[in-house]
Formats: C-alpha cells, sequence, structure tokens
C-alpha cells in the first residue's frame, strides 16, 4: 500500500461516523457543510503545475544543468504551495458547501466584488468565468462571500484533514514529467 493510499485511509477512518454540518457560516449565510472526497481535493492540487527548474550553463561539462537554488526558483516553490492549497480549498468550496437559500437574486454581492478588483483588493479574474452561469456565480458568491476562514477549516475537519495534510499532500505531488504533463 502507498504512502498517499494510507493517508487516504486515514483521513477515510477519521472521517466515518461525521454527518454533514448545516446551520450558518460564520459570514451569516444559511448553509449546509459536506465532507470532500480526498480525490478531489488531492486532484485540484496536483493540477497546478511545478515551475520550471531554472538552468545554467557548465563550462566546465558543457552543458546545461539545473539550478534549484535560483532565488526566482525558490520565490516559485513557494507560491507553488500557496497555489495549491488555495487549490484544494477551492475544490472544498466548490464540493463542501451547500448554501440552503441560494445565491441571492439581487446582485449587490456581484457589484461589491467589480468594485473590489477595481480597486485593486481582489485579483480575481471575472471574465474567466461566465456569469450567466449559475454554477460559475454560485462558485464565485460562495469563494468571495458566504465562506470565511473559520468555515474553510470546518470544511477541511468535515472532508477528515488537516491544514498539514493539506501541505504535506501538495510537497508529495510527482512533478511534471512523471504526470505526462508538459
Amino acid at each position: 500500500m502507498s504512502k498517499n493510499q494510507t493517508a487516504a485511509i486515514k483521513a477515510a477512518k477519521k472521517r466515518r461516523g461525521r454527518r454533514s454540518s448545516s446551520g450558518v457560516l460564520s459570514t451569516g449565510i444559511n448553509a449546509k457543510l459536506l465532507p470532500v472526497s480526498i480525490t478531489v481535493i488531492n486532484e485540484a492540487q496536483a493540477a497546478v503545475p511545478n515551475p520550471e527548474v531554472p538552468k545554467w550553463f557548465n563550462e566546465a561539462k558543457d552543458e546545461w544543468e539545473d539550478n534549484p537554488n535560483h532565488p526566482d526558483y525558490e520565490r516559485a516553490l513557494k507560491q507553488l504551495e500557496t497555489d495549491r492549497n488555495v487549490a484544494a480549498i477551492d475544490a472544498m468550496v466548490l464540493f463542501g458547501v451547500e448554501l440552503t437559500d441560494g445565491v441571492p437574486e439581487d446582485d449587490k454581492w456581484l457589484a461589491k466584488i467589480r468594485l473590489a478588483v477595481r480597486q485593486n483588493l481582489l485579483t480575481v479574474e471575472l471574465g474567466e468565468y461566465d456569469l450567466t452561469d449559475e454554477l460559475d456565480r454560485e462558485f464565485i458568491y460562495k469563494k468571495y462571500v458566504a465562506v470565511a476562514a473559520p468555515d474553510t477549516r470546518e470544511l477541511m475537519e468535515a472532508s477528515g484533514i488537516s491544514e498539514e495534510d493539506i501541505a504535506e499532500a501538495s510537497r508529495s505531488f510527482p512533478d511534471n514529467e512523471e504526470r505526462g504533463v508538459d
């Protein structure tokens, strides 16, 4: 049994017997929190590609070699961990939050997001979403309005994982070559 399978089994055992959490999110919005499959979380994180290792020309060997100590690469690795954690949380928000009352019919919440984007308070690219699509609108509402940090911790707990588990999982992904990604 692989290390990842063992971790998945441990997470499933922690989760066993837990029920979904219904009630009010920390933001005051009515929702039901559901456990999210660890596979969904892992695949969301794995979809974030590893940065390319910079090369340098070793004249003594007359060949190009990896330079994993390059400061830009070290910054990219730190950003990779952040991006993979965000991907995991996005997956949990998408699959693990069921809005009891749905998305509000008025667009005041969306107008606030647009204003925050114009003022550079948020970096969301709204053009990447189809704002006429019900699921896209729901995801944006959940991510930027409904779900706050205490709720994400509860989602992780409901899914049987800890913040440390997510960070560890993000470090265990194979590099792009092993995954067949160019």
